[in-house]
């Protein structure tokens, strides 16, 4: 049993995240706490 978490433990740092890291810094006028910017790509604003 063990062996199967240390396994799975490996294999879950091998695989790649889902979400992609992206630029473009924070537009001044996003909400306290909150860093809105542009998806070029979709040209849709959002923020984190």
């Amino acid at each position: 049993m063990t062996k199967l978490i240390i396994a799975l433990g490996l294999l879950a740092l091998m695989v790649p995240s889902v979400a992609n890291a992206h630029g473009g810094g924070c537009r001044k006028s996003s909400p306290p706490g909150q860093c809105c910017h542009m998806d070029n790509s979709t040209g849709v604003v959002h923020c984190h």
